[in-house]
């Protein structure tokens, strides 16, 4: 009896000690702000964009009525052209004239990219690919290393002339020649077992930045370079890297990754994060808003309410649980 009392006594320390020891941003000072009614609510979200209840979709620049079928979620756009896909394999390009195209895959479709005639995707088995639309069949599919846990913010491949860089859900960059259907080189940008799938794909002028969530690469004619830190979030200007860190530390970098500037927020927990003009923006979980000039010398909190869905950021506004708020309206001082 004794023995099943301190084991019970036990039990309750160790849950309590794990409960009370996690520690949250407590900024020194706030500003009151609330935003206006959403009417809508955000279902899913993808690298890209993020699909809405009434089936309408935020991409990065805009809000966009696409009338999405039951069960279809946004994935990617290009050329006026919408990606879309449901949970057993069944794709679609959307179009304002509505559906113009379609391909069944064995998996769900995660991530892809519209080049051309071409479909360059990634299944949810980390199959992946290329579909033909103009012969409406598969021309080139691989397979790599089959991973048991990913975020969700899986980065969409990316186009460099007649190149095309693939983000696998292992941590790997493929490049294929979209013209010979060639592989031209593989790199692993991390290699953890879990949770280690791209979450970040782009490019500042002949650099090619990539992320997971645990380490940032760049790669260019001189090299590759890293950053080795836990990662919420990345973002590129035109000649800078931001790095949203998940010990609360926000990283202006240059292309090759050395520290341009940087500011701590301890203990902060980012959601979501967007550039705009001068400004950098970092939403904590906690419902704190950060907004800060792009030196970082400079920054500002508002207080909004706590983060308990999907955020996402599009045209300069930020959506998160029924609320709107207007970020072109907010100051770093």
């Amino acid at each position: 009896m004794l023995k099943k009392t301190l084991l019970a006594t036990s039990i309750a320390i160790f849950i309590f000690a794990g409960c009370s020891g996690k520690q949250y941003y407590e900024p020194e000072s706030t500003s009151a702000l609330s935003g206006s009614s959403m009417g809508d609510e955000l279902v899913h979200y993808s690298r890209d964009g993020a699909t809405l209840a009434s089936g309408k979709v935020l991409t990065k620049t805009q809000i966009v009525d696409l009338k999405l079928e039951k069960g279809f979620y946004f994935i990617n756009n290009s050329n006026n052209a919408a990606l879309t896909a449901d949970a057993y394999g069944n794709c679609n390009i959307l179009t304002a004239k509505g559906i113009v195209a379609s391909a069944k895959f064995p998996q769900a479709l995660v991530a892809g990219t519209i080049i051309d005639k071409y479909l360059v995707y990634v299944l949810q088995n980390n199959h992946y690919g290329v579909y033909d639309f103009s012969q409406k069949k598969t021309v080139y599919t691989n397979k790599s290393t089959k991973v048991f846990a990913i975020d969700t913010r899986i980065a969409n491949p990316l186009a460099i002339d007649k190149l095309v860089v693939i983000p696998t859900l292992d941590g790997k960059l493929t490049i294929l020649d979209i013209s010979t259907l060639k592989i031209i080189k593989e790199m692993y940008v991390s290699t953890e077992s879990t949770f280690n799938n791209i979450i970040f794909l782009g490019k500042i002028n002949n650099t090619l930045i990539a992320a997971t969530p645990n380490k940032v690469l760049s790669i260019s004619s001189q090299g590759k370079k890293e950053l080795d830190t836990a990662v919420s979030e990345v973002i590129i200007s035109e000649d800078s890297v931001f790095v949203f860190a998940i010990d609360g530390r926000i990283l202006k970098l240059n292309e090759s990754l050395s520290i341009v500037s940087e500011k701590k927020f301890k203990f902060a927990h980012f959601s979501v994060a967007a550039l705009s003009n001068d400004k950098v923006f970092a939403l904590d979980k906690q419902g704190y808003l950060i907004v800060a000039n792009k030196s970082l010398s400079k920054h500002k909190v508002y207080n909004l309410s706590k983060v308990d869905s999907y955020a996402f950021v599009s045209n300069e506004k930020l959506y998160f649980d029924n609320e709107i708020i207007e970020l072109n309206k907010l100051n770093y001082e």
